[in-house]
């Protein structure tokens, strides 16, 4: 029931009724559209979580792409798993394309850099230092394992332009945002397919409630993908156009909680080989700023 109205301000309802819809379209053709020398974010929100795993277990995954783990000491390197919510404008509509992408992703990542370029890649950086300052040249970036999408157009995107090894997945969440008031932890469940959601690759549930972030500046962020065709490792720099915020290390336990999945598919595999029931060691948080903001409706005949 809507409250009743005082003064200048009409009733306003206690919650937003939207429709739902079940997924059952498919695929009827392609199209082809401009291919661009950079991708561009109209919005996103990252939330990165950290661990700290052995040296060894990174170089299985990397020794075969050419790729060394950075060692953050004590024989550790590190794994980050980035879940993100992002919208971009694409600049072409049509009937049954909108042109505006709204996709969400999980990145799970292995801080890594190029083998054949070792010997320029400084040293001696610890995971604390990374985290809040980067690496200045620039050589050591993400290695993207797997990248579990849920818009087909950006998995085109990633797999065409930057070799991404992605594939069409489905969300549900529910994270804070300035259209979804009074939320303030993070919690999300990744499927292993687009339409079939019996099945789930992880979950997570963060609350970071009483704990105090600083600021960092990570950016520009070095992203790593392998083509396959040439064999060689490929790079590509994001840039995050603003601060982020830095958990670390984290005061809570319980602050962090990963539950691994039923799926069979690799990417649930690797979860639970590489992080499996550890507990993260840091959070980082980016938002891109609110370009608009449209306040409530008021009785302009008053």
């Amino acid at each position: 029931m809507p409250r009743a109205a005082s003064g200048p301000l009409p009733p306003t309802p206690e919650s937003v009724t939207i429709p739902t819809f079940k997924v059952t379209s498919k695929q009827t053709g392609t199209a082809q559209v401009p291919a661009t020398s950079a991708f561009y974010y109209a919005g996103i929100q990252s939330l990165w979580l950290w661990w700290k795993v052995d040296l060894k277990l990174l170089g299985q995954y990397l020794e075969p792409v050419g790729l060394t783990p950075y060692d953050f000491g004590g024989k550790t390197g590190a794994v980050n798993l980035n879940f993100f919510n992002a919208t971009s404008f694409y600049g072409r509509g049509s009937q049954g394309n909108l042109g505006i992408g709204g996709f969400n992703e999980t990145e799970v990542n292995i801080v890594a850099f190029a083998e054949k370029v070792g010997a320029l890649v400084p040293q001696g950086i610890s995971l604390e230092s990374y985290l809040a300052r980067g690496e200045q040249t620039k050589r050591v970036g993400n290695y993207r394992l797997w990248v579990a999408c849920d818009d087909p157009i950006a998995v085109a995107f990633g797999r065409q332009l930057y070799f991404e090894n992605k594939f069409l997945t489905s969300y549900e969440y529910v994270v804070p945002s300035p259209n979804n008031p009074g939320v303030t932890t993070w919690s999300w469940t990744c499927y292993e397919s687009a339409e079939k959601r019996s099945k789930t690759i992880y979950s997570a549930d963060v609350d970071l409630g009483g704990q105090a972030a600083v600021s960092s500046n990570i950016s520009e962020w070095i992203d790593i993908s392998y083509d396959q065709a040439t064999r060689r490792p490929v790079a590509s720099r994001r840039n995050y156009f603003g601060m982020h915020e830095l958990w670390y290390p984290l005061k809570s336990r319980g602050a962090v909680r990963i539950s691994i999945g039923n799926s069979r598919l690799p990417m649930r595999r690797d979860l639970d080989r590489l992080i499996g029931t550890a507990v993260p060691v840091a959070v980082q948080h980016f938002a891109s700023p609110t370009c608009i903001g449209e306040a409530g409706a008021y009785y302009l005949d008053l």
